[in-house]
């Protein structure tokens, strides 16, 4: 084994909480490493081709940003790579960014790059040692063989909450509801080969997830047809109309899932190519890399964000970022549930939904963060995890100067002079 390395915060997760953590903390002083198991960075956004940032913008008619600091520092550096990021409204009404996946993996380079923060990718969490209520340490894995790295702090934006689960933070499972379901993952797919003047219908869409559940083995349940969009730069065709069961941790439970999607998006692009006038030459471009996760293990916190504020749109003294996109439940696959954010069109996340309850110097970001399921239908996206994961990176580095309470106007200053909107 390698000898151990130190640091100031140690961040777990390369996605869009991950990488505002990074940042940030590296930005404020902190000696910090970004861990990542993929060869890129970006998440959802580059491992399961969920290729729209929702959440940067408050729900409403009038384009109002609401994630700003990394986030909107990220939208600014992939305008200048050359991709349009102004934002569209999706078919429920909202605002989102299209991506391009080999743009944002450059873009994430090199804001992490320019940042100081050191970034390894191949590596993966597999261990961490823990002195009563603090974490000491991690372990991760590369090919080369474990490493120990040592640290004052700690950020999970995992999203599975994989550290978390190594130190004992998850929520009790006598704590979960009895028969709680999770929300499905997403299996959106790229189409290329599609006639430039086609736009995506949902009449057509719609038309052929009906020829393909005529003799599917894997049904698709979003019989509307699904949401999708042509991308920029590529001008493929994106469409995310598959759900999938999963518990989004287990092996077996995964690779179930990652088998029926591939059927599913095959099948569809087959009666795409029988039936919709335009795609006599549609093919699979991608898939995945993954599955998206919309929700698996919860961590506990010492506060959770409830439905009610979200809904209502409630503002506090206490809030390190604001969660703009609509309460989003997706019961099961082809069963969603849109609920309205109150007030301004954007809710406050609370400073102590982001520290985990039983562990002093262990952060929590993006989907990881405390609230209850119906909070979690809204804070779960990506663009509200640049916000949460700023913020629990920031209070990283503040707890690893030597601030181990960490007070909330301490952090709301670091976050404003960051350019984070509170």
């Amino acid at each position: 084994m390698s000898p151990a390395e130190t640091y100031d915060v140690v961040v777990v997760g390369g996605g869009s909480a991950g990488i505002a953590a990074a940042v940030g903390a590296a930005r404020n002083g902190a000696r910090t490493l970004l861990v990542e198991r993929y060869g890129f960075l970006g998440g959802s956004a580059t491992n399961a081709s969920v290729l729209s940032y929702c959440g940067l913008f408050a729900q409403g008619t009038a384009i109002e940003p609401v994630v700003g600091g990394v986030g909107a520092e990220l939208l600014d550096q992939l305008g200048r790579l050359g991709l349009d990021r102004r934002p569209i409204r999706s078919a429920s009404g909202n605002l989102i960014v299209m991506l391009d996946p080999e743009i944002l993996k450059l873009a994430l380079d090199r804001l992490v790059g320019s940042s100081g923060a050191e970034l390894r990718l191949h590596a993966s969490l597999v261990g961490a040692a823990t002195d009563g209520r603090r974490i000491t340490g991690v372990t991760i894995q590369d090919h080369a063989g474990p490493c120990d790295i040592r640290a004052r702090a700690f950020v999970d934006a995992s999203g599975e909450g994989d550290l978390a689960a190594l130190t004992g933070a998850l929520v009790p499972a006598e704590a979960i509801a009895p028969g709680r379901h999770l929300q499905p993952a997403s299996y959106p797919i790229r189409i290329g080969g599609v006639a430039p003047d086609v736009a995506f219908s949902k009449a057509v869409m719609s038309a052929a997830v009906a020829a393909y559940n005529a003799t599917a083995r894997f049904p698709i349940h979003r019989l509307s047809g699904g949401v999708g969009a042509r991308l920029p730069v590529s001008g493929d065709l994106w469409w995310l109309v598959a759900d999938l069961e999963t518990d989004g941790v287990s092996a077996a439970s995964l690779t179930a899932a990652e088998l029926q999607g591939r059927e599913m998006a095959f099948g569809l692009v087959e009666a795409l190519r029988a039936g919709a006038p335009g795609f006599d030459k549609a093919h699979i471009v991608s898939t995945g890399p993954q599955v998206g996760i919309r929700q698996s293990r919860r961590v506990a916190a010492r506060e959770s964000l409830s439905g009610a504020a979200a809904e209502q749109g409630l503002t506090r003294d206490d809030g390190i970022g604001r969660g703009g996109w609509p309460v989003e439940i997706h019961h099961g696959p082809g069963r969603i549930e849109f609920r309205n954010i109150g007030g301004k069109g954007y809710f406050d996340v609370p400073f102590g939904s982001l520290r985990a309850g039983n562990t002093d110097n262990l952060w929590l970001g993006g989907r990881l963060i405390g609230c209850d399921d119906i909070a979690f239908a809204s804070v779960r996206v990506m663009g509200t995890a640049f916000a949460t994961g700023h913020a629990a990176g920031l209070a990283a580095a503040l707890q690893a100067a030597g601030t181990d309470d960490v007070a909330v106007g301490l952090l709301r200053s670091a976050l404003s002079r960051q350019g984070a909107i509170l």
